[in-house]
């Protein structure tokens, strides 16, 4: 996107909820250069750093070869509700319901820690607003 094609809006605009058509505007500039793919290849790199990805699928085998998972709606559920569970956890919050306390996660699948590090939001946030300045120009208001 050249700099006069450049999506320009203030602080307060982009706070509040964008249209539809801005939303697009944004997703297509976004998608029409390395954005999405340079996003990605943050997020994913500091996965692989943490060692989240590596415990994601340690965790995804666990439940297919020791609780007889099987299908993929039910390993997503039971991923997505880890995740939660985890991350809940490591903020010092009692998210704790179902067996064992653990939101129906056996004691055994407490050894697979999935909260996502701090550093991968970081580091995500850090890539998005980085391929976000490159299509938009965001003004800061003067109060």
């Amino acid at each position: 996107m050249s700099a006069s094609d450049r999506l320009t809006m203030s602080a307060s605009e982009a706070q509040g909820k964008l249209s539809v058509e801005v939303r697009n505007e944004i997703y297509a500039a976004l998608l029409s250069g390395r954005g999405i793919p340079n996003i990605e290849q943050a997020l994913n790199h500091q996965m692989q750093v943490t060692g989240w990805k590596s415990t994601l699928k340690a965790y995804i085998n666990h439940l297919m070869r020791n609780e007889g998972i099987t299908s993929v709606p039910e390993i997503i559920k039971r991923v997505e509700d880890k995740i939660l569970h985890d991350s809940q956890a490591a903020k010092g919050k009692d998210s704790t319901n179902g067996v064992n306390g653990v939101n129906g996660h056996s004691n055994e699948s407490d050894e697979y820690n999935l909260a996502v590090p701090s550093s991968i939001t970081r580091e995500g946030t850090k890539a998005v607003v980085k391929e976000l300045e490159k299509v938009m120009d965001i003004t800061v208001d003067e109060e």
